[in-house]
């Protein structure tokens, strides 16, 4: 396996273990997209969660991305992150250098002040 598709089958793996953690209080799930072609992984949200403000039982849609990593150049780019960990600290963990690692979701100028690739 190069090392490309390594990183693929580990963000896959970290991707998919995402989906394992329940929602609170909710029917919302996560789920996994993985566009194999186009290098694009996603974690969305689905479902419904109870509204509280309201003085009746009523629900709300929720439909969301809550990660979103691209391959970009042969680098992983997140391109959003809405988990408390980190996706980038997981891929560190996992093994991935840092220069690998590109965090889309910033500014260009902020990405020189990480240790993490800028582009």
């Amino acid at each position: 396996m190069d090392t490309l598709e390594h990183y693929r089958h580990l963000v896959q793996t970290i991707l998919t273990e995402h989906t394992r953690v329940p929602f609170k209080e909710s029917d919302v799930k996560f789920e996994t997209v993985f566009d194999t072609k186009q290098d694009r992984y996603l974690v969305m949200m689905l479902g419904r969660e109870p509204v509280y403000d309201r003085p009746y039982i009523a629900t709300r849609r929720v439909h969301s991305c809550l990660i979103h990593v691209d391959f970009i150049g042969g680098k992983i780019w997140i391109q959003r992150d809405g988990t408390e960990e980190g996706i980038a600290s997981e891929l560190v963990k996992a093994g991935i250098p840092r220069d690998q690692i590109v965090l889309g979701f910033r500014s260009e100028e902020l990405r020189k002040d990480t240790e993490f690739a800028v582009q």
